[in-house]
């Protein structure tokens, strides 16, 4: 192996590592319960665009890529909604896992050509996504729920508990314009104080 290759490995390599580990920290912020809802969703919804951007194939998008990201978010939000609709809150790994095994199923069916246009494939089978899986996505919450149930109140006698992460979808649903503006401006600033900081080096 020539020095050039070994060096451009290493780089590889430890750009891989860095973005697993950002993975990990908004992994970790969404699975925290006793963590501010206001910190967990957007954690979520950034995990959810690097999951989307790993596992699907977005060739067709062009320039358009990060605003297809967002719209495919916001769908996942309403099979989000389907799971807590019928009362199954998956959260943590589980949740996570099943969005994984639909982003994997999608991203097959790219691979393979099975895709024409992607925006109806993908809006249909995340739609159809809990209907086709719901015996088995029903007996994975009944079974999570008193097990996780248990040993969560074990673990947290006396600290409050936030909501499930699908609440916090359901909740972030049923917001008026004026809170979905008020959220925006917020997520602008602070973006714009991100961009207005000096880099360190």
């Amino acid at each position: 192996m020539s020095l050039g290759a070994y060096l451009d490995e290493r780089d590889d390599r430890a750009d891989r590592n860095r973005e697993q580990a950002a993975r990990d920290t908004d992994t970790r912020a969404w699975f925290n319960r006793a963590e501010k809802p206001e910190v967990r969703l957007p954690a979520f919804d950034r995990w959810l665009r690097k999951e989307l951007d790993r596992r699907l194939d977005w060739k067709w998008a062009g320039a358009m890529k990060d605003r297809k990201l967002e719209q495919c978010r916001i769908q996942i939000d309403g099979m989000i909604l389907a799971l807590w609709r019928r009362g199954w809150m998956l959260d943590g790994h589980r949740l996570a896992d099943r969005i994984k095994e639909m982003l994997d199923a999608i991203g097959k069916a790219q691979r393979g050509g099975a895709v024409r246009d992607f925006w109806p494939y993908f809006k249909a089978a995340v739609e159809r996504y809990v209907g086709l899986n719901a015996e088995e996505i029903q007996a994975e919450a009944m079974s999570a729920g008193v097990a996780m149930g248990q040993v969560f109140q074990q673990l947290t006698k006396g600290l409050p508990a936030g909501p499930a992460l699908p609440e916090l979808v359901a909740q972030r649903a049923g917001e008026t314009l004026k809170d979905k503006i008020a959220r925006q401006r917020r997520q602008d600033a602070v973006k714009a104080a991100d961009a207005g900081q000096m880099p360190l080096l």
